[in-house]
């Protein structure tokens, strides 16, 4: 949201406050059950109210020009009851990602609706299944104002990744009368108190969602080989470097220097110097771990310079000099 959409500012609160005569050493568990428990400590459900104290400062800097946005990530300390199945969904400690967008009253229908279509082509954007994510409207009587949420099909049952909300203007009127500072912005020529669009996720959600999502069973001729064709842009490591399996010592060095001419331009790679095992057994590991390219080298590699470059997803070696492994990489994790 912040780097790729125009008006949209990261900030950031204190997590938790606690009263000066409150121990500081105390271990972080024990401040955790206080705060539930006593309220020494304010732990936040939700970020939205750290979110407006920065509404003043935003709208000062925009020149009081609507709309504009405002994105954090935090921990949050929900109040849900325990349930085995749903154990990420009823933490006491996750970690939200929120965003509020500030619009005038008459356009606030429009961008709700905007967010709804971008959050959901999100989602499926880094899906291995885009159909396992849908939208579903959850505005009924005992709501205020309209709500939306992207579901995710899991094991246990569709459940919510993310709430999109449109609100009215009733939080910030609320400020004002606390602050007694106007939240009134500019539409045009107009001056309103503005509404929000309100998006909410949990990052502990996301990553289930997407393991669960890119975690596939591929039948062999014998067995039954576990995938996990996570998104290049997900994947934590991009490339993984196969050990030249040879008593050539040159292998070696060819393999550290890919290694670290990927890792200088800035491709995250997984190089583990000892072979212990052959190059399909290290394929298989690395497709379990969701890595997306793997490159293996072999002693016709000192004659020549080709590498073979093997895609996860199809499984097709393709061969590549070493003077152009780096920029085949790059525009392939660049397509993506």
């Amino acid at each position: 949201m912040v780097t790729t959409q125009d008006n949209v500012f990261g900030i950031e609160n204190a997590i938790c406050q606690s009263s000066p005569t409150q121990d500081a050493h105390r271990p972080s568990n024990e401040a955790v059950e206080e705060a539930m428990q006593t309220g020494y400590y304010h732990c936040p459900q939700s970020l939205q109210h750290g979110v407006l104290s920065h509404y003043h400062s935003s709208l000062q800097l925009l020149n009081n020009k609507l709309p504009f946005g405002l994105a954090e990530m935090g921990r949050c300390f929900p109040r849900t009851a325990a349930e085995e199945e749903r154990f990420l969904y009823s933490a006491r400690e996750m970690t939200a990602m929120s965003m509020l967008f500030f619009v005038p009253p008459k356009k606030s229908g429009v961008w709700f609706d905007l967010y709804q279509r971008q959050r959901m082509q999100w989602w499926r954007k880094f899906a291995s299944s885009p159909s396992s994510f849908s939208v579903v409207d959850t505005s009924d009587a005992d709501n205020t104002y309209p709500m939306v949420n992207i579901q995710f099909a899991f094991p246990w049952g569709v459940d919510t990744v993310e709430r999109i909300a449109l609100r009215d203007d009733s939080d910030l009127l609320d400020l004002e009368r606390k602050t007694g500072m106007s939240c009134q912005g500019k539409d045009g020529r107009k001056t309103v108190v503005p509404h929000v669009v309100e998006m909410e996720t949990y990052l502990e959600w996301a990553c289930l969602a997407y393991l669960l999502d890119g975690l596939t069973e591929v039948k062999r001729t014998e067995t039954v080989q576990k995938i996990l064709r996570l998104h290049c842009r997900l994947a934590p490591y991009k490339v993984a470097v196969l050990p030249g399996r040879g008593t050539e010592s040159q292998l070696r060095e060819i393999t550290d220097y890919i290694a670290r001419d990927l890792r200088t331009a800035g491709i995250p790679c997984w190089y583990s110097a000892d072979p212990q095992c052959s190059n399909e057994q290290q394929y298989t590991w690395y497709d379990e771990m969701g890595v997306p390219f793997s490159v293996a080298v072999n002693e016709n590699t000192i004659k020549t310079g080709i590498t073979l470059v093997r895609n996860r997803d199809t499984t097709i070696k393709e061969q590549v000099h070493i003077s152009q492994l780096q920029l085949m990489l790059l525009r392939y994790m660049q397509a993506y």
